[in-house]
């Protein structure tokens, strides 16, 4: 991310120069810029359709103009921090069922800048060589054990990029508050396969594909003034070591179903845990370099890693919130989802009652929420101020 000196504000550069000094004053000033996040409501139905029928906003990571200017100005703030200044563009809106006059979710669009897309979170390194310059394997697994031995892997100290949401009750940071952690590689990739399309996958691969195919859950966190707590529900990912050791325990599998292997993403950030398999020492190719056909040697070279995490889709209340996050030129596009006041609807399409360990949001009320940024660090942060959330009534 940008140094102290330069702020981005959404698709351009700020740039502070010295000599822009307002009458009078004899340092930098910030432009004044609405800071209020305004939702509006929106139906979720086609009007002027003959069949009205349903749709939601495509949570892909992409700030599509037909679905985020209709929220009006968007709300420009700064991110302050030991990871660096910059400005940060917010939309939202929330959404109803104009059929049926029920409220639906709250969105949310965040850009902010960033020179470089991270996306791997402490990957496993090998000191491995188990073949030669044409890619031979010179390795006996039936007698040698260093594929999977913890001396040949240790952890890298990379991590991916992450924003971490705070929601809070009231419009004076009161309790309960919620909490969305997204992850670049670790909840980002979680998206589930369309069962139409793969026939045999079951629910732990299809789970949500009918809802936001291309949107992937993040973890969901709840604080009644306390710690932040996790909510229940198997997480978005799992860590991809043996316990105790830096040595991954599994590999991406390269079988018949290569095709929709890992969601669409590279084997080098994502392991989509339903069809990874079980690291062995027999195990003398890099499934990673399996993919590349530039390069002529797939046995394993120095150098060559595995993710650290193994993705999976969440469940119960950690499905709550969907989301996906894309980089392009210098820039983030962060697009965020949850349910207003329930669940989401069963199967037969009936929603289900609230959490115990989610805010129920309603239209005419006043919230604050605040965006905590982490480029490639667990350590230094860019942070917000509280910031007001209004989920404007309808007209």
């Amino acid at each position: 991310m940008p140094g102290r000196n330069t702020v981005r504000a959404g698709l351009f550069f700020v740039i502070v120069l010295a000599g822009a000094l307002s009458c009078g004053e004899n340092s930098p000033t910030e432009p004044a810029l609405p800071s209020d996040i305004i939702a509006p409501g929106y139906s979720e139905n086609f009007e002027r359709s003959p069949l009205r029928e349903s749709r939601e906003l495509l949570i892909d990571g992409r700030a599509t103009d037909i679905e985020w200017n209709g929220t009006g100005d968007a709300a420009y703030v700064i991110a302050r921090g030991d990871g660096g200044n910059f400005f940060v563009l917010v939309r939202s809106l929330w959404s109803f069922d104009a059929r049926t006059n029920q409220p639906r979710g709250i969105y949310f669009m965040l850009q902010w800048p960033d020179r470089q897309e991270d996306r791997l979170e402490e990957p496993l390194f090998t000191t491995l060589d188990t073949g030669d310059d044409d890619g031979v394997t010179t390795i006996d697994c039936t007698s040698d054990s260093r594929i999977v031995a913890p001396s040949s892997w240790t952890r890298a100290d990379l991590h991916e990029d992450q924003v971490f949401v705070e929601l809070y009750s009231d419009s004076v940071g009161g309790y309960p508050a919620d909490a969305w952690r997204w992850g670049a590689g670790t909840t980002d990739p979680a998206i589930p396969v369309n069962p139409t399309e793969y026939l045999g996958a079951d629910l732990d691969e299809t789970r949500g594909a009918a809802q936001h195919p291309l949107g992937g859950a993040v973890e969901d966190y709840y604080s009644t003034g306390g710690p932040w707590a996790l909510d229940i529900g198997l997480l978005p990912s799992v860590p991809n070591v043996v316990p105790g050791t830096a040595a991954p325990r599994l590999r991406p599998n390269k079988a018949t179903r290569d095709v929709r292997l890992n969601r669409g993403k590279p084997t080098s950030y994502v392991l989509w845990k339903p069809v990874a398999s079980i690291l062995s020492a027999c195990d003398t190719l890099n499934p990673i370099r399996l993919d590349d056909a530039s390069v002529r040697d797939k046995t394993w070279n120095p150098g060559d890693f595995l993710p650290s995490v193994a993705i999976q889709l969440a469940d119960s209340s950690q499905s709550d919130v969907v989301a996906r996050g894309s980089w392009l030129e210098g820039k983030w596009s962060l697009e965020l989802r949850r349910e207003l006041t329930a669940r989401p609807p069963d199967l037969g399409g009936v929603p289900q009652p609230p959490r115990p360990d989610d805010i129920i949001l309603q239209e005419g009320r006043r919230y604050l929420v605040r965006f905590t940024f982490y480029n490639a660090t667990k350590a230094r942060t860019s942070q917000t101020e509280l910031l007001p959330l209004y989920l404007k009534p309808r007209n």
